[in-house]
């Protein structure tokens, strides 16, 4: 099903470059998930309904509050500041 050249045709189209070897691996590890994906198929699924959407599930959040503690505040808490801007060292001339 997906033989060595497939596999190099695949490496050519993605520009990657494949040694003998891993063309080998490659082609095992993709023909064993193909003969998985040919076994699933065999799965009777008649009587499952089809999932649309995940599960409905309620998030756990919390409340927001406004903190009005000014430790608390960006720019108050840096180690320089001007009360609007951060004051920080001069990187280029």
């Amino acid at each position: 099903m997906f033989d060595k050249n497939k596999v190099k045709d695949v490496a050519k189209l993605a520009m990657i470059e494949l040694n003998d070897d891993d063309i080998l691996f490659y082609s095992n590890e993709i023909e064993d998930f193909l003969k998985l994906v040919k076994e699933s198929e065999k799965i009777d699924l008649e009587n499952i309904k089809p999932l649309y959407h995940s599960p409905e599930m309620a998030l756990k959040a919390r409340t927001d509050e406004v903190d009005i503690d000014p430790k608390n505040d960006g720019i108050n808490s840096a180690p320089e500041h001007d009360g609007r801007h951060f004051i920080v060292p001069k990187v280029i001339d």
